[in-house]
């Protein structure tokens, strides 16, 4: 193998480990997790649970009527936060909001069979 050959072969390797590395930095950091409150006032006359998940997990907490909770999350960006209300011994709403802020806030409103979850 002469030396140009060597060179070259050595420069093409270094060329794509570089430019490989390059395209993982930006991409790791736009996906970056950051904290998101999320605050649910249960206004409906119906006992519920309300759920706030992300892509990797959540929390699910009973709310009482006429009182908020306030959940945090850690959403990747472009991923949604999920609101989910489930009326005891009735139905359920869910809603999905991607957001690029700090916080959310939605309320209960519906029925026991028919509940539903808005964005304030």
């Amino acid at each position: 193998m002469s030396v140009k050959t060597r060179v070259a072969t050595a420069a093409a390797i270094l060329g794509v480990t570089g430019a490989f590395g390059l395209g993982l930095a930006p991409s790791a950091g736009a996906a970056a997790a950051r904290n998101v409150n999320v605050k649910v006032t249960h206004k409906a006359g119906y006992d519920a649970t309300v759920c706030v998940t992300d892509n990797l997990g959540g929390t699910c907490r009973e709310v009482g009527r006429g009182r908020s909770m306030t959940f945090t999350v850690r959403p990747e960006r472009g991923t949604p936060v999920n609101v989910r209300v489930v009326a005891r011994g009735g139905g359920s709403d869910e809603v999905s909001v991607v957001t690029g802020g700090t916080s959310l806030r939605f309320e209960t409103a519906g029925s026991k069979t028919k509940p539903s979850i808005r964005r304030r």
